[in-house]
Formats: C-alpha cells, structure tokens, sequence
C-alpha cells in the first residue's frame, strides 16, 4: 500500500512519533487525509503452500499520551489474539527446523515489522531430526501378523529404513533407571527389539506449592494436595537408557507409557534429548499389556519402523526491539521473551502473546518508555543443548545483545485448562480447574515483590510465586536466569504439554484466560519498564 504522494507509508511507529510532532506544532490536519488510515499495519495473507490462513483485525488507533493502567479493552480483543493461536496452529506442529516452523517464524517477522519494531534474525546451527513414517507389526507364537497401534515415536532416538529393523521381542521390564543391561535381565538384548516399561511417576500439585514462595489464593495448597500431576514431561523417572540398550546390541526399543490410550497419543517426549541411533516407539499401557499377554503364550517377532530424516541446518532467532526513551549510545532493555518451536496450541503460544504486547507498546510513543523492549523468539527449546545453541549460551555470544538488558520477562504455555487421568486411575478427560501457573522469580527481590503485587492485584488465582529449582525458572525462563538477569517467568505445564494430536489441543484452552494471562503480562512489562535503574 502507498500513500497518495506514492511514497511509502511510514512504519507504525515512525507513523506515530510523526504524527505527535505535527500535532504538537498544528501541521496533523494538513496530513490527516494522505495515508493515515492505512498505518496499522497491512492485512499479512499466507506465506506459501500450506501456510497460515489470512489475519484479520479491527484497526486499531493510536494512543496520544502516556500509558495508564491497562485494562482488558487496551489490548487486542480476545478474538484476535485466539486468531494468532488459530494462525499459529494451521501451519501445523512446529518441529525445530520444520517448514511448519520456519512459516511460523516468518509470520511472527512480518506482523512485528508492522507494528514498527526493528527486527532481525540470526540463524544459528541446528542438527535436525524429524521423523516422516512409523509403524509397529508382530508374528506372535501362532504365526499371525498384525499391526499394533502406536502412541508416538521418541524423538531423536534413532531411524530405520523402509523395511524397518526385524528381531525377537524381548521383554525387559522396568529400565527406567540409566544402566547397563548386561547381567541384569534372563535374556540378552542382542538382537533384538526390547520391551520396556516407561514409567510416569504420580505427583500431586503440591510439587509447585512445596517450591513456590507463597501460593495464591492461599487456600489454593489445599487444592494442589489434592490434584494430580502426574505429567510424562517432567521425565521423571528417567526415560529407558538407549544408549545402554543399544550398547548391548538392541536393535530397536518399545516403550509402554503408563498412560491410558487418549493421553499417551501424540507425546513428543524426552522433546530435548541428544540423538541416541536407536529407533524406539511408544505405545499405550494397554497395548503393552496385549504385547506382553501375546509374549506370555510363546515367542513373538517384531518389525520396527521409524524413517526420519536428519541433516545440519540452521534455524533463526528472532529479535525485535521497541526502541524507549533511553539514550541511542547505550539502550537500557527489557528483554521479553519465548520460543518458537512447539507441538500444538499450547506449546507455544507465548508468541501470540508477545506479538499483543508489542502491538500494544507499539501504540505509545518512544519517549513513554523509560526503557526499550527487546522481543526475543528463540528457535531451538524442543532439542538437545548439543544439537544447537541454547539462548544462554547465544546471548553470551552477543555481548553487544545482553549489555544493555536489565532484566527479562518470559511467556510460555499461556491459557491452560487442567485435563489428566487420576493418576492413571480413571479416563482422561476435562477437570473444570485452570492449569497451575508458575510465575517463577530469579536474582531480584524487588522483582519477586513486583510479581507476588501483581499476582494478587489481577485475582490470578491458583498460582504459585515460585523459586528458582536446579538453577533455573522451569523452561525458557531458565535460560536469562543462567545469565543473572533479574527474571520473570510465567509458565503452566498441563498433562498434554507435548501432545501432537488432531485439533491441536485448542479444545484445552480457555480464550478469555489466555487473553487475562497476556493482560497479565501487559502490567508486569509496563511496571518492570518503569524501575530504577
């Protein structure tokens, strides 16, 4: 779109501070007409083949003064931001390194470039792995072939041909705990496909409680005593040992998931262990249990497939900052951030989130911000740290990045409606109850009273204040918390945290929670902005 002179439109931004100088200086009505309607950034339509259905939003005006207290009506409406969640979805699981991913990213360019924000990207190496076929078939005893139902390959485990690996199903048992296998089962594993119990152990919500400053509301303990959280991600206990396995001359692994059928489908889990060159799949406690009765009647044969491809590549970093106040020389910066890769629409829906709040911020003059904000939008959360370069470890390597940041904001998981399975006891299905939601606080007391202030002022019930735990913010939080910066990080992790599945789980999220998660976020970010330095 050009304006009537042919000229470009200006940015958002450039579009605003404009704007308030001329109608500081009685030039606005000269101009009002020649292209103003135009400057809330274009309609962005799909990125290629397959990529994500065309954005829509109501324009939206900008602000003239300084921002007050924000309110729900200040951001963009719940319906536009469960539309970024929708958009974000179509393009489908965001595998590190997928196309699906690189569309996602390039889609997150194009909205910040319209809101005004400079952004950048820095590619950064990554050693890709992403599965394309799997599948499972036995010869029982009998001599009868069938296919058995798989609940999900282990990713990065290893890879197979076509026809797959082929040999004797062994059943192993309880290898969860690292070792090797030799001299500890009546059978060797050379060979053969092992069969191995993978275990979930069952927590209740009270794990957060008994890691968190304060709990709210405080009658919220009680609740978490009560709940289970039980959640395959959390990997306790270990996964089975591949590489033992494979050291004892596996030739492949079959997991059983101590879950029920509809929780156990789609888990994308361990999502950042290092490539072990042992195909593995996983199926469900029932299935386990029909592989080990078939086992029980004489020996059983199993085809194994698993065809992936793996490759060195690159994947970017995203980076886009809102300039403030500050001297140009030395920038003083909040750095906002999430991670780009993930599964489904809960993971990762921080992007969504932080493209409302660079949309917001996007409304107000530089000269509102005391500091700039620095969006940051990392590749690689759903892989090994020796597959790539964790944010850390990439922020290190940018000093001219991290000089001028004095603390950090993270978003991961936002809108989260509590599902499980009572612990494996019952069908898996909707509890009523929002997820938990950690809002995790490291290297700052002012910090962590500015978040427990907030917590309390928005009613964000069911929420703990939480510690740092093994010297990190529990996810993408623990990566600014490593540095030292002062950090907050809000954060659930419900049971289908890493399930690919049908829908993409949006039928688990709440779009008014979600949308009073990022409102949350909103007043976190526009006080941290305002503390002395």
């Amino acid at each position: 779109m050009t304006a009537r002179d042919g000229r470009q439109p200006a940015s958002r931004r450039e579009f605003l501070d404009t704007t308030l100088r001329l109608a500081a200086s009685g030039g606005l009505a000269a101009v009002t007409g020649a292209g103003a309607a135009g400057c809330d950034g274009p309609v962005t339509g799909p990125s290629g083949p397959g990529g994500p259905p065309r954005a829509t939003a109501t324009p939206r005006p900008f602000a003239t003064g300084s921002p007050g207290p924000i309110t729900a009506t200040d951001l963009v409406d719940v319906d536009t931001l469960w539309g970024w969640v929708e958009r974000m979805t179509a393009v489908g699981p965001r595998f590190t390194g997928s196309a699906a991913h690189r569309r996602h990213i390039d889609d997150l360019e194009r909205q910040l470039r319209d809101y005004g924000l400079e952004v950048t990207r820095h590619p950064t190496p990554l050693a890709r792995w992403l599965a394309r076929s799997w599948s499972l078939r036995i010869t029982d005893a009998t001599g009868a072939t069938r296919s058995v139902p798989v609940a999900c390959y282990r990713p990065y485990s290893g890879e197979t041909g076509p026809a797959g690996v082929e040999g004797p199903l062994r059943d192993l048992g309880d290898l969860s705990t690292p070792h090797a296998l030799s001299g500890q089962v009546a059978e060797s594993p050379a060979g053969a496909i092992v069969l191995v119990d993978a275990p979930v152990a069952r927590l209740r919500a009270s794990v957060l409680a008994d890691l968190a400053y304060e709990v709210y509301p405080p009658g919220a303990r009680a609740e978490f005593a009560a709940e289970d959280y039980s959640r395959v991600w959390l990997g306790v206990p270990p996964a089975p040992d591949l590489a033992a396995a494979r050291a004892d001359g596996a030739v492949g692994m079959i997991e059983i998931s101590d879950m029920s059928p509809a929780l156990a489908a789609g888990q994308y889990t361990p999502h950042q262990q290092e490539h072990a060159g042992l195909p593995a799949l996983r199926v469900d406690r029932e299935q386990g249990a029909v592989l080990r009765g078939l086992l029980a009647r004489g020996p059983v044969r199993a085809t194994l497939v698993l065809e992936a491809d793996r490759d060195d590549t690159t994947v970017d970093y995203l980076l886009a900052r809102l300039p403030g106040a500050g001297p140009r020389r030395d920038p003083r910066s909040v750095l906002v951030a999430t991670h780009t890769d993930g599964q489904n629409a809960v993971e990762e829906n921080g992007g969504p989130a932080l493209l409302a709040l660079a949309e917001y911020f996007s409304r107000f003059p530089a000269a509102t911000r005391p500091r700039d904000l620095l969006f940051m939008f990392s590749p690689s959360h759903m892989t090994a740290e020796t597959a790539t370069v964790k944010p850390d470890e990439w922020l290190r390597a940018h000093p001219e990045i991290t000089a001028g940041v004095d603390m950090a904001l993270v978003a991961e998981h936002l809108g989260a409606m509590a599902w499980d399975d009572d612990g494996g006891t019952g069908p898996y299905r909707a509890t009523g109850r929002t997820e938990p939601v950690a809002v995790a606080v490291g290297n700052s007391e002012p910090l962590r009273r500015l978040a427990t202030d907030e917590v309390r002022r928005d009613d964000l019930a069911r929420t703990g204040i939480q510690k740092p735990f093994q010297d990190g913010l529990y996810g993408e939080g623990t990566f600014a918390h490593r540095l030292g910066l002062p950090t907050i990080a809000m954060i659930t992790g419900p049971a289908y945290l890493l399930q690919v599945t049908p829908g993409d789980n949006l039928d688990k999220l709440d779009r008014d929670l979600l949308h009073r998660h990022t409102l949350f976020l909103a007043r976190l970010l526009a006080r941290m902005t305002g503390l002395p330095r």
